[in-house]
């Protein structure tokens, strides 16, 4: 039995590579042209303030789309059209042919002020990929995954002897002559280009002194900088911002590779060399602002959403933002039910040999009341500590679940207590294998594995890497594309 098994897997992996080979776009759904490029459906609301749509993107031809609208509070839904006004559906869900070219509907709603708001799913709150990419002659910031109708904030930096032009869309149509600029978000994976144009009789600051050097400023996608790339005096401070987009946290500021600090606004003085300084964002829909800290606070303690499978072990480091010295910590972390956290890997996140950490258990069993205690922390950012938690096998996959801190009391310097504010984080379980997150593993998490390791991308912008490395080996390759055929085998 065992021999048939590996040896249907062989010829299914035989006959899947010659397909691909000899195509450059598969697709498993068999259209009646082959190959054939997907294009896109573009929904709109009509008025704008009337509801919300899912179903917009990328398809190819003949695919059946879902389609479905949300009246916001006060509208009610009234049908879809075409943009001639072809009457498509009278039903606020519908399923959609999409044709070889792009399609735009237009779901329309009617103003009822007695009319409640239909509550969306969460399923329904898809995040879409806005790629940004230069010419040439400048970089770009504020690219990253977002829902549709966000409103972006997008920067275009020009290099010197380079002037910016304008910014276009995939189709080359000219979306805005503004370098930085807020762009609207459409329900599908999009891509702008920053345009620049070659101009030497105009370049930056001619005259600086020899003692000058560059502070070269970029940032990860998911959020903007207040400059990029200058030239300044030596002994010269500037301030330095970083703006993250909604859904996207700010981590640091990096300097030639190390953190220099969590703040999102720091001042820099120019020494006597160039330096890299980098702005760093991470996706994170549920936390818009990073940390969440009120004015009268000044510290906050948080720990980061992540995302697994069933049956594996995970890290679960909590973080600290100062800014000022404090001295002892004391709080509470509430546990699901559904983990279970392994306190004997306990461990504290940065090197001190004053201070020890314990933890005791209180009334509740997931409850948990954890002690660090014995010297200080200078203001900046700090892992307090690492703790590793195991996620059972039988844990029910296409879930989130909660880790919460409570009742934070931290000690000052001057003997004075107070608190701080707190981030809660968040495991996502998905199926091992489940490529694309869309709650099952089938032959599309195929697909989409064989894509990512040819084109280093994924099919659908979507490619879950925490449940998509089958092996565990760190990498993504064929090994991994045999896991997933093992696994539909076995189901």
């Amino acid at each position: 039995m065992r021999k048939i098994r590996y040896l249907s897997v062989l010829l299914l992996l035989l006959l899947y590579c010659g397909t691909v080979l000899a195509q450059d776009d598969f697709n498993p759904e068999s259209p009646s042209e082959p190959g054939a490029p997907p294009t896109r459906l573009v929904l709109l609301a009509e008025p704008l303030a009337g509801g919300t749509l899912s179903g917009g993107g990328k398809y190819v031809p003949e695919a059946i789309v879902s389609i479905r609208a949300y009246n916001n509070a006060g509208f009610v839904f009234e049908k879809w059209t075409d943009k001639k006004g072809n009457v498509i559906a009278t039903t606020a869900q519908a399923n959609f042919t999409k044709s070889a070219t792009n399609d735009t509907l237009i779901a329309h709603f009617a103003y009822s002020p007695d009319s409640p708001a239909e509550p969306i799913p969460g399923t329904q709150l898809v995040y879409y990929k806005l790629a940004l990419q230069s010419s040439g002659g400048g970089s770009v910031s504020g690219g990253g995954k977002y829902r549709s109708g966000t409103s972006v904030s997008i920067r275009a930096y020009a290099e010197t002897n380079f002037e910016f032009v304008n910014w276009t869309n995939d189709d080359g149509d000219i979306v805005s002559t503004t370098s930085n600029f807020n762009y609207i978000t459409n329900g599908y994976a999009e891509v702008l280009t920053a345009n620049f144009m070659y101009n030497p009789s105009n370049p930056t600051e001619p005259s600086d002194p020899v003692l000058s050097h560059d502070i070269n400023v970029t940032c990860t996608e998911g959020g903007s900088t207040n400059f990029s790339s200058v030239t300044k005096l030596s002994g010269s401070t500037h301030t330095l911002h970083a703006y993250p987009n909604e859904g996207y946290v700010f981590i640091g500021w990096y300097i030639n590779g190390e953190l220099y600090t969590a703040l999102k606004s720091f001042s820099y003085t120019v020494g006597d060399s160039d330096v890299d300084i980098e702005a760093r964002f991470e996706f994170n829909p549920d936390s818009p602002s990073e940390p969440q800290m009120p004015e009268d606070k000044k510290y906050s303690m948080y720990l980061m959403s992540e995302i697994t499978f069933p049956g594996n072990v995970i890290e679960c480091p909590m973080y600290l933002t100062s800014l000022d010295t404090l001295c002892d910590i004391t709080f509470q972390i509430n546990f699901p039910s559904t983990v279970v956290p392994d306190w004997k890997t306990l461990e504290l996140g940065f090197e001190s040999d004053d201070y020890t950490i314990s933890v005791s258990e209180t009334s509740e069993d997931t409850v948990f009341l954890v002690s660090i205690v014995g010297d200080s922390i200078m203001p900046g950012n700090t892992k307090l500590f690492n703790l590793k938690v195991q996620v059972p096998e039988e844990i029910a996959a296409n879930s989130m679940h909660q880790i919460k801190i409570n009742q934070v009391v931290v000690s000052e310097p001057d003997g004075k207590t107070t608190t701080c504010s707190t981030r809660n984080g968040k495991i996502y379980i998905y199926q091992l294998g489940d490529t694309n997150g869309d709650g099952e593993v089938n032959i599309t998490d195929r697909v989409n594995m064989i894509n990512y390791i040819m084109v280093g991308e994924a099919d659908n912008d979507t490619f879950i890497e925490e449940v998509s490395d089958i092996n565990g080996d760190g990498e993504f390759n064929i090994t991994d594309g045999v896991g997933i055929v093992e696994i539909l085998l076995n189901e």
